[in-house]
């Protein structure tokens, strides 16, 4: 790999942690190592690899105790779950973690018909975190409810990972077009117009980098960013600066 890409500072916005879905294990210093391999310095995980949120989330603070200001944790948080609004507090006031990420596809709701999340929302808006999406690559996963909720709350921040695939890039990008509390993350898509569109319309200061660990190829999804031809300036807000302010580092 060019040397110049090893040596842009790097954080990673998106990985997991915990058996893959092909049952793979994998522990938060092979992450770690592995990522660092790629100038990668900080990462922020969840753990959707098991069953039950609380488990997934233990392991992810673990990981956090072990590599304290590397790894910045994301709960897990399952809407409609009886103990939501505890596990909120639990991973948010007690483990200090720096966000939520939801998949529905994971936990089995659509977003169009879960008359909790509003309310959930609302709780983790008491923190003062981000709430990372899984967009596209299941009917569940259509982004248009979240930006409808992304609206009413103007002052939280919001985050597509992958750009919301190849489903609904686009299209996301043209809804969220002027909202400033909406990013986008890179991640696992290879879309190079979907990319370049997001790098013109959003711009530097509303994109991530992420890579996905353990699915996706890290050095793909480095160097493919390198191809959209951006000044330093806005490298350095994708590859790092963003995390940075969306992490409250």
């Amino acid at each position: 790999m060019d040397k110049k890409i090893l040596e842009q500072l790097k954080y990673d916005f998106h990985s997991h942690l915990g058996k893959t879905r092909s049952g793979e294990e994998n522990s938060a210093r092979q992450m770690v190592e592995e990522l660092e391999a790629f100038g990668i310095k900080k990462v922020g995980i969840c753990s959707l690899s098991g069953n039950g949120v609380r488990p997934q989330n233990d392991l992810v603070y673990a990981a956090m105790q072990e590599f304290p200001g590397v790894v910045y944790g994301y709960a897990d948080i399952d809407p409609k779950a009886p103990d939501a609004m505890d596990e909120i507090h639990r991973t948010l006031g007690d483990m200090g973690m720096s966000g939520v990420k939801f998949m529905a596809w994971k936990h089995g709701y659509a977003v169009e018909n879960c008359p909790q999340l509003g309310d959930v929302i609302d709780e983790i808006g008491k923190y003062d975190v981000f709430i990372q999406i899984h967009g596209g690559a299941s009917p569940l996963c259509t982004p248009f409810v979240w930006i409808e909720h992304a609206k009413r709350r103007p002052d939280m921040k919001f985050v597509f990972t992958h750009i919301c695939g190849r489903e609904f890039g686009d299209s996301c990008i043209e809804a969220i077009r002027h909202m400033d509390n909406f990013w986008v993350e890179t991640s696992a898509n290879m879309e190079a117009d979907i990319l370049r569109k997001a790098a013109k319309v959003l711009g530097s200061k509303r994109m991530l980098f992420g890579s996905d660990w353990p699915y996706k190829p890290t050095n793909i999804e480095i160097e493919k960013l390198y191809e959209l031809g951006l000044s330093q300036m806005e490298y350095d807000d994708i590859f790092y600066r963003n995390a940075e302010m969306m992490w409250g580092k």
